[in-house]
């Protein structure tokens, strides 16, 4: 046969597109031809396949070849179009039967000796492959950890593109290997013992109860507090009080990760929920995502996990305005002419910051050398709607000698109960309700979230709590907003505590995580 037709994928934002190579040999002078909107990368390939074809024994066709990349009317990159096209090419020139390549796919890159190279973005094009019905893939060995996260996925691992040709043709025969999803738990418990535990933080039980509260209802949390009170320490061990993320979600998460590049966790899929901690150096493209082949940023790297901002002011007032919209959205489009990328960007923000440039404003330890005008416009840099779109807001001071050699306070296990328990009070609440599924169709169980009809369903305060919360208005002039934020908080501790009702002590303690204080546009606690 002069045709042939082999199957691999493209990328498209989140989306995978199952591609058709499709090859034909004709007579004329020897030529090869890439169409189908290929772009610099694949068709770069032409000169890597014809070398990798003759240094693994085969002969290169001296025909006019073309190679269409099927639908032609969808932008292709990738270098892991290497390995379908030089298959294409064989397959074409009578060298293997087509059946063989009706029910397979076929992604790697490939060197100039034949070697098939590791792919980057190779776990997002097998879950996309999977997706489409399609179950027997050849790829590079090195990419075999890629597809441990996916379900019944017969995987062919090569490491040179003569084995691949030997076995299509019947000379050789490469053993598949059948993936089975499971949880990491070694790597699990390795990253986890890295992090640390909240048992090693002496004092700041506050600051522990808040972000257990964080945790429970995937709420906002700002610190603020002088330099060397832990913040960060309290902050980077919030993965330990997180629930492990479920199996949509790990697909979900490692997807991300493989398109923006993110081997690491591509790689090596995890059950722990993302950390991330971008420098307050990180440019805007950089947080939200883009380039010219726009990828996703710092905001869906943090998907399903924690995104923490240290030093807050020292971010760019309009990086950090960027994140006004995707906080209340949960998902953000990038755009380019001619397409528009779609990332979602659920996850938990927590900011810690100082109370003026040398940190120790209100502090009675130290004495605070800026001035008024100063300590304004170090506080100016973040805006009040962006502080006012995070739920919860609390104090982090300096901790007495006592208390740093007295006893171990609250551990993360002992947290993770109440988050624990949280959290199955409000799946069993919303999913009788009907409405704690998102988008992706994986429950989403979070008080944070609640809309406004929900909010008045479920986080409906009586007696004292009502009368409580009402004077709180009255004093302190909370908007609607501040007002819906702290039902849903006051709701989150009540399902830590295990109560289906929301007392007094509940509401009060919500109100004060909303407390405004002297902090120009910051809260007390």
């Amino acid at each position: 046969m002069t045709t042939s037709k082999v199957l691999t994928a493209s990328l498209c934002g989140l989306d995978v597109e199952l591609v058709s190579v499709e090859t034909d040999l004709s007579q004329g002078l020897p030529a090869l031809s890439l169409v189908g909107l290929p772009n610099l990368t694949v068709r770069e390939s032409k000169d890597r396949i014809r070398s990798a074809i003759t240094n693994s024994g085969f002969r290169f066709p001296m025909n006019r070849i073309t190679i269409n990349l099927s639908p032609a009317d969808t932008r292709k990159e990738g270098s892991h179009f290497d390995l379908p096209m030089a298959v294409g090419i064989v397959a074409a020139s009578d060298s293997i039967a087509p059946d063989v390549l009706r029910t397979a796919a076929f992604i790697g890159e490939l060197s100039l000796d034949g070697s098939l190279n590791r792919t980057e973005m190779a776990a997002a094009l097998l879950l996309g492959l999977r997706e489409k019905g399609i179950k027997k893939v050849f790829l590079p060995e090195e990419n075999l950890n890629d597809a441990s996260c996916i379900d019944d996925m017969e995987c062919f691992p090569a490491t040179h593109l003569k084995q691949v040709l030997d076995h299509l043709s019947g000379e050789w025969d490469i053993v598949p290997i059948l993936t089975r999803s499971e949880k990491n738990g070694a790597a699990q418990a390795l990253m986890r013992t890295d992090i640390g535990d909240f048992s090693e933080v002496k004092g700041q039980e506050r600051a522990k109860r808040a972000l257990q509260i964080c945790a429970a209802g995937r709420h906002g949390l700002a610190m603020y507090g002088p330099p060397g009170t832990g913040k960060s320490m309290l902050a980077s061990r919030i993965p330990t009080i997180l629930p492990e993320l479920e199996k949509d979600e790990i697909l979900e998460v490692t997807k991300l990760y493989s398109i923006a590049g993110e081997s690491s966790r591509a790689k090596c899929p995890a059950a722990e929920r993302p950390f991330r901690a971008p420098h307050h150096s990180i440019t805007a493209a950089a947080m939200v995502g883009g380039g010219r082949q726009p990828k996703p940023g710092e905001l869906s790297l943090a998907h399903r996990g924690v995104l923490f901002l240290d030093e807050l002011p020292e971010f760019e007032r309009r990086t950090l305005d960027m994140l006004r919209q995707p906080l209340e959205d949960e998902y953000i489009d990038l755009s380019r002419v001619g397409y528009r990328n779609r990332y979602p960007c659920r996850f938990i923000l927590i900011v810690a910051m100082n109370p003026c440039p040398c940190g120790y404003y209100g502090d009675p330890s130290h004495t605070c050398t800026c001035g008024e005008a100063q300590r304004q416009r170090y506080l100016s840099k973040v805006s009040g709607p962006f502080l006012d779109r995070i739920d919860m807001h609390v104090r982090v001071a300096g901790v007495e000698y006592a208390a740093l050699q007295g006893a171990e306070g609250a551990s993360s296990e002992e947290l993770m109960e109440g988050v624990l328990r949280a959290r199955k009070m409000q799946r069993r609440r919303y999913v009788e309700d009907g409405g704690g599924q998102d988008e992706s169709g994986t429950f989403d169980i979070c008080n944070a979230r609640l809309t406004p009809e929900q909010t008045e369903r479920y986080c409906r305060p009586e007696g004292e709590a009502e009368e409580l919360l009402r004077k709180a208005y009255s004093v302190y002039g909370f908007s609607a907003r501040q007002g819906k934020k702290m039902l849903r908080i006051a709701r989150t501790i009540a399902d830590i505590e295990g109560s289906e009702n929301i007392e007094s002590s509940h509401v009060s303690e919500a109100i004060s995580y909303r407390r405004p204080s002297e902090m120009g546009g910051g809260y007390d606690a």
